[in-house]
């Protein structure tokens, strides 16, 4: 009888172990990554300065200001990137915006609505940085990954 629990047990360990697994391969597929142009001089961000582009603060790189394009392409993506990345509320990150642009002048980051306007808007301008899902940018030669931003 004690042998037949203990099999039990085992069986139930394994099965766990086994769908715990699958659930963490499926679930890091799911990455958000800072990405620029393939012809980006721009190699490295730090949080900081990654949260400072897209608050509207001045960021430099090889004397010129970096342009933060906003990707609005997916519900989930948005709030990553309000949560972890600007990590503010929307209505919070909207009065900010605005106040840059209200008192300083500051243009607003350009919003985008599919990642193929993403690679457009990089392409476009060799000192713009975005961010998209992971799985979005091996089939794009014209983008570089800086880093990843979030896994799920």
């Amino acid at each position: 009888m004690e042998c037949r629990s203990a099999v039990m047990r085992l069986c139930c360990t394994l099965l766990v172990l086994l769908l715990g697994g699958s659930a963490a391969a499926r679930a890091a597929d799911r990455e958000v990554v800072l990405v620029v142009s393939a012809e980006s001089s721009v190699m490295q961000l730090d949080p900081l300065d990654i949260q400072k582009l897209f608050l509207g603060y001045p960021v430099l790189r090889d004397n010129h200001a970096l342009h933060a394009v906003r990707n609005l392409s997916d519900e989930q993506m948005s709030k990553v990137f309000l949560q972890h990345i600007v990590a503010m509320s929307e209505s919070a990150y909207d009065r900010r915006i605005l106040t840059q642009v209200l008192q300083q002048g500051r243009p607003r980051p350009l919003e985008v609505k599919s990642a193929a306007q993403v690679v457009q808007a990089l392409a476009a301008d060799r000192f713009a940085v975005s961010y998209m899902w992971l799985t979005d940018v091996p089939a794009n030669p014209r983008l570089r990954v800086l880093r990843v931003l979030w896994a799920e």
